[in-house]
């Protein structure tokens, strides 16, 4: 048999050119993408890892939105920080502190038909809590703010048509606690806290402008006259009370002077009662020395006063004209 053929060589490989493959270079080219590629990293990495975070500032809260997959994460509030959320992802923002909303003129009419403009201004807050926020952006976006001027632009007509044109001007601050109470009843389902509410200026036709004023001097002018009767008033009552209390003090005085005179009228009884004891002792003794009868001594007592002093009785009789009338006393008592 004749001897076999050798084997064919495996076909050489070839580019898409239909040109010779040469896997020598082949290995450089794969060396040098692969070192392009680490270069690219290097060089990409801090750039794509600075991506990879977002940061909250101070007084705010945020819900993490993932682009790639256009999905909000409705499970966590983040906080103020710098957090990791990766390729992709950043955080939809909100303030927690109160916002200040100044609105423009706006037109409304009273409840007697009159037209005026108010100009508003509130300020509210966004509830803290990740249901409130969740809700607030699912339902408004990020415009939330134009629909809280909305609301508060549809409150300010609808109260303002309960007042009419004097109360609107004269009980302003009843006006303000209604557009405060109305708007934080509107504003609290949409996870808002209404803070404040201002009314800054309201304004008139020159005409209705000039008749309002007019009634609001008028009532004005009541208001002093009222006030100028009770102040009458009590001025006369005040003038009443003062002469009571001088009458009071009148009596009181003459109380006390009839106490020092009746004082005065007591020490003088005790004085003649204590001279009249005293005289009594005196003549009680001179009695009881000379030996005298009550005759004797009512004598003797005359005769003092007529020389008087104090005479000696002796055993010699004197004798005296006594006055007839003075006898005739003696001789009773005798």
């Amino acid at each position: 048999l004749p001897p076999a053929p050798p084997p064919t060589p495996p076909p050489r490989p070839m580019n898409a050119n239909d040109e010779p493959f040469d896997v020598g270079a082949a290995r450089q080219r794969r060396g040098r993408y692969f070192s392009i590629f680490a270069a690219l990293s290097i060089f990409l990495f801090p750039w794509l890892l600075g991506y990879s975070f977002d940061t909250i500032d101070p007084g705010e809260v945020g819900l993490l939105w993932n682009q790639n997959l256009n999905n909000l994460d409705t499970k966590s509030l983040r906080d103020e920080g710098r957090h990791w959320v990766g390729l992709g992802c950043y955080f939809v923002k909100f303030p927690t502190y109160a916002q200040q909303v100044t609105q423009g003129y706006i037109q409304a009419r009273t409840k007697d038909g009159l037209a005026v403009q108010v100009m508003p201004a509130f300020q509210y807050q966004i509830n803290k809590n990740l249901a409130d926020v969740t809700k607030l952006y699912l339902t408004f976006g990020l415009d939330y703010e134009q629909t809280f001027v909305s609301i508060a632009r549809s409150n300010i007509r609808d109260v303002i048509s309960t007042f009419n044109a004097y109360e609107l001007v004269s009980d302003r601050d009843t006006l303000a606690t209604d557009l405060y109470d109305g708007l934080k009843v509107l504003l609290a389902p949409k996870g808002v806290t209404l803070v404040g509410y201002q009314l800054l200026s309201i304004q008139w036709s020159n005409t209705i402008d000039n008749a309002i004023m007019a009634a609001v001097t008028e009532l004005e002018n009541v208001k002093t006259a009222h006030a100028e009767k009770n102040i009458s008033q009590i001025e006369a009552l005040t003038a009443v009370e003062e002469a009571k209390v001088l009458s009071e003090a009148v009596v009181i005085t003459a109380n006390q002077t009839a106490q020092i005179l009746l004082a005065n009228k007591k020490a003088e009884a005790e004085m003649i009662v204590l001279e009249g004891t005293a005289q009594a002792d005196a003549f009680a003794a001179v009695k009881g020395n000379m030996t005298l009868n009550n005759n004797e001594l009512l004598k003797y007592v005359y005769l003092e006063n007529l020389v008087g002093g104090m005479n000696t009785y002796t055993e010699r009789q004197v004798s005296v004209k006594v006055p007839t009338h003075i006898q005739t006393a003696l001789d009773a008592i005798t």
